[in-house]
């Protein structure tokens, strides 16, 4: 959930996002900021009388900033995964940061270096914003300066630490995946950052500083989530798209309301439909007028049971897509990367043929575990 948000503008195509969290953390950050900045001041001999603006506006300025920075330090990691060959979904800014969703992983012997780019990133600006504090701009700007300098720096030594799924725990993997492999170097970096986030958040408890506990949920959940994602993908490789999925799909008129269908989808055990676009005839071809797929997860939003709302305004256009012939583990790559609540599997022909969710590859994983192994010898047996 936490790569969504509201997209406010896209660079070279990379949808930038806003997450609600950030927007209630600007204020914070505004003020903490604004303290920061009357420190610099009084470190340097500036008289606070002097300066021309307030402090909460030069706090807010600098909290801006600060994100600016972050999405910066966020496009380094895209830069690189795009020299690479690898697609980027979203950047999204949120309360702790900012999150890259790249449709596929970097290669082990890459994601040591596209990990690094983001903290070398916070190392140039903070070099830049101090180089520029130097020239003879107004007082309160050269201040501003400076504190953009050691916010940036901060950030890039913070995000050097190797508490995986960070930046440095990134760095720690990727060297780490050569002499361990893929799956261990995995186990290693989350177990490290997991020891790490326990340590922060501690730290954080006995000097009351909740940023830090924050900081140290994120970090444990991230590396847990990491590795358990590692372990269900090492599982899925090699197993066909459509043992995974299900082909339970009824059919729904475009126009169609979206709480009628959601009725027929629970009276008939169905986990979504085909969107057509016209009524059936005698030589109507399905494939050939359906729009898109609607599933039970479209189907529960809020405000979908509004009696206004269609079928074709509920349904998700940006579905990921596979094919029956691709591996099981590119749908898990799908669902994490994209946030997508399904992924549409189609045929040679491109024609839906099924969809997968993540309760079929939580089933898929269950199965596999009775059938007494957790890989791709295990289910050839």
């Amino acid at each position: 959930m936490l790569e969504r948000g509201w997209t406010i503008f896209r660079i070279r195509g990379i949808p930038v996002r806003l997450h609600i969290t950030l927007l209630l953390f600007l204020p914070y950050a505004a003020f903490v900021a604004s303290a920061q900045f009357r420190a610099i001041a009084r470190a340097v001999g500036l008289d606070l009388g002097e300066i021309r603006l307030p402090l909460i506006a030069w706090g807010a300025i600098l909290a801006v900033g600060l994100f600016v920075s972050i999405l910066l330090h966020e496009l380094a990691h895209c830069a690189v995964a795009l020299q690479n060959g690898v697609g980027v979904r979203s950047i999204t800014l949120m309360m702790l940061g900012g999150v890259s969703r790249m449709e596929k992983d970097v290669r082990p012997d890459r994601e040591a270096w596209m990990a690094f780019a983001g903290p070398l990133s916070s190392f140039g600006i903070a070099v830049a914003c101090y180089g520029l504090s130097l020239v003879p701009f107004p007082d309160e700007v050269r201040v501003a300066l400076l504190v953009l300098a050691m916010v940036n720096g901060v950030l890039g030594i913070f995000n050097l630490l190797p508490a995986f799924p960070m930046d440095g725990g990134r760095v720690l993997r990727g060297l780490l995946t050569g002499p361990l492999g893929p799956d261990r170097a995995t186990r290693v970096a989350s177990t490290v950052g997991k020891v790490m986030a326990v340590g922060f958040g501690l730290y954080g408890l006995v000097t009351f500083n909740v940023i830090l506990v924050f900081i140290a949920a994120f970090v444990y959940m991230g590396a847990a989530g990491e590795r358990n994602r590692v372990e269900v993908r090492h599982v899925l490789e090699g197993m066909p798209v459509t043992q995974v999925m299900t082909d339970r799909l009824g059919e729904a008129s475009v126009d169609e309301r979206a709480g009628e269908v959601a009725r027929r989808l629970l009276r008939n055990n169905l986990v979504g439909a085909l969107v057509v676009d016209g009524l059936p005839h005698d030589d109507y071809d399905l494939h050939e007028h359906v729009v898109g797929v609607v599933t039970a997860y479209d189907l529960a939003r809020p405000g979908i049971h509004d009696e206004a709302v269609t079928v074709g305004s509920a349904m998700r256009k940006d579905m990921p897509r596979v094919h029956t012939q691709d591996d099981a583990a590119t749908t898990l790559d799908a669902l994490t990367s994209g946030g997508a609540d399904a992924v549409i599997v189609l045929d040679n022909q491109e024609h839906v043929v099924g969809v997968v969710t993540p309760a079929d590859l939580q089933r898929a994983m269950m199965l596999v575990g009775a059938a007494g192994g957790n890989g791709p010898a295990a289910r050839r047996s």
